[in-house]
């Protein structure tokens, strides 16, 4: 810039010596060509915080990206552990979940940390120890499967799961704490050059006394884009943070759900185990028993009239044990809904519900093909909770079951003519339950009155349809 104005006051030089006038064209010549440079230079303080902050978010960003794939990796430890120690394959759900997405994550990370750092951070060490300890937990899960709950006896196989995971807590420690430490370094270079850039207008404002007001108006407009990018920035941190805050907290909150859901579960499954195993004991044992005494006092009979009763008696009790067996089998999950559908499914409960002293049913269940086993069976399993608590709690004479496809989305509809929605105990987890079973699925559940009197439960279940979206 200085050799710039060399030429310029070569040609000015002469007119100093006429006075006043042209000390007056000297100075506003001088104060020009430091509004020039001043201005120069802030346009490049400006890309240099906007620069700073482009990397201040970066880093803010992988830290983020940083805490994903740590969680991802703590899903798949999860699962893991908890599958090997119950062998239930429900508790395979985070991890299968996050077995899909570790290595798009970790891939995201590698090249966003190789594209921000400047001394060059090789990321095998740490894209190492994921893959060890990814192959590790499907070795665990393997033998688990192949060996049963034998593996628990062996602890050395934990052990070196747990040594890998140390390393890896390590390793991401290690990242986030570098990239906040230049996250915060890019702030701090960022209000220097903000500092450095007011300084220099400072002075610009003694130097262009004949361009005070121009200069002026130039200094306030830079300030105000500065002020705006600092207060944009500053916004954008707050709201990123927020965001971050607000998505732990829901993370945090799905998988306390989760672990309660899969224990109420686990619960209920016993619960349904004993009564099934009591019904077994009852009623079959009791027909077999019968069965027993018959054939011992058909033994030493040899009148035809006496063998023919007993032999009808043999097969009255039969045709009993083979109604309970059915009506056994139903129950634990009806034929029905895998070789007709959900409706044939329902109805079929149904019927044997009014049997039992249930309400009368209204059935309008459409387009249940669009469904999937799962989808159907947890549709199914919904309906069964609300039909038990409507038999329990509602004092219903007719429920109204209705199911429907429309735009990609199969809605589901159980209304009661009852007393409607109570307050629900904290030991209760009949709505809990229907509620988790749709989210379970992708989709939304509402509890609450009906239009006119009774209760209303909805769900709605995204589909995939082949061809869509």
């Amino acid at each position: 810039m200085k050799n710039n104005c060399y030429p310029l006051i070569a040609r000015v030089k002469p007119i100093i010596s006429s006075g006043h006038t042209g000390l007056a064209i000297f100075l506003l010549f001088i104060g020009l060509c430091s509004f020039i440079y001043t201005a120069t230079k802030g346009l490049q303080s400006i890309e240099q915080i906007d620069l700073h902050n482009q990397a201040s978010r970066q880093a803010l960003q992988n830290s983020i990206l940083i805490g994903e794939t740590m969680s991802l990796v703590k899903d798949i430890e999860t699962g893991q552990r908890g599958f090997i120690i119950t062998g239930d394959e429900s508790f395979l759900l985070p991890y299968k979940h996050a077995h899909d997405l570790v290595q798009e994550t970790n891939k995201k990370l590698k090249v966003s940390l190789a594209a921000d750092r400047e001394d060059g951070y090789s990321h095998e060490r740490l894209d190492d120890l994921m893959q060890r300890r990814i192959r590790h937990a499907e070795f665990l899960i393997e033998q688990r499967r192949k060996n049963g709950a034998a593996i628990l006896n062996d602890p050395s196989l934990y052990l070196e799961g747990k040594q890998m995971m140390d390393e890896i807590r390590q390793e991401i420690t290690f990242l986030q704490n570098d990239q906040m430490s230049l996250s915060a370094h890019r702030i701090h270079q960022a209000q220097e050059v903000q500092e450095h850039s007011m300084n220099l207008n400072f002075w610009l404002s003694i130097w262009g006394t004949a361009l005070l007001f121009v200069s002026a108006m130039f200094l306030i407009r830079e300030k105000r884009i500065r002020d705006l990018a600092q207060a944009r920035l500053k916004n954008s941190n707050e709201m990123l943070e927020r965001v971050v805050h607000e998505r732990t907290l829901q993370l945090q909150h799905a998988l306390q759900r989760i672990k309660k859901f899969a224990m109420e579960l686990d619960e209920n499954i016993e619960a349904e185990r004993r009564r099934l195993a009591r019904e077994v004991h009852d009623q079959l044992g009791q027909i077999f028993t019968s069965l027993k005494l018959v054939m011992l006092g058909a033994k030493g009979e040899h009148k035809a009239e006496t063998l023919k009763e007993k032999a009808e008696e043999i097969a009255d009790l039969l045709d009993e044990g083979v109604n309970v067996a059915r009506r056994i089998s139903s129950e634990l999950r009806p034929a029905l809904l895998d070789d007709f559908g959900l409706s044939a499914a329902i109805e079929h409960y149904a019927e044997a519900f009014i049997n039992r002293g249930g309400p009368a049913m209204t059935i309008a269940i459409l387009h249940d093909s669009t469904l999937t086993p799962q989808q159907a069976n947890q549709l199914f399993r919904i309906f069964q909770e609300a039909a038990t608590n409507v038999l329990r709690h509602a004092h219903a004479n007719r429920m109204w079951i209705n199911g429907n496809f429309d735009n990609n989305v199969y809605h589901f509809i159980i209304i009661d003519d009852g007393v409607g929605p109570q307050q629900i105990r904290k030991d209760a987890s009949g709505v809990r339950n229907m509620r988790e079973r749709a989210t379970l699925l992708g989709g939304t559940f509402e509890f609450g009155p009906a239009e006119e009197q009774g209760t209303k439960i909805t769900v709605h279940i995204p589909l995939q349809l082949e061809g869509g979206a």
